[in-house]
């Protein structure tokens, strides 16, 4: 599957995490790990 832009990723992510969250019951473990990773890994396109 190829998007032709980076919204059309991050709405198809959106909407897959969305339909995911339905069946989580857990916190994420490690979750600030996983975020500062993000975070170094695409500084210039992650907003929050």
């Amino acid at each position: 599957m190829s998007f032709p832009t980076d919204d059309a990723v991050m709405k198809s992510v959106y909407l897959a995490l969305k339909e995911a969250t339905k069946k989580w019951t857990m916190s994420i473990r490690n979750w600030g790990i996983v975020l500062n990773q993000f975070m170094l890994i695409f500084e210039k396109r992650l907003r929050l």
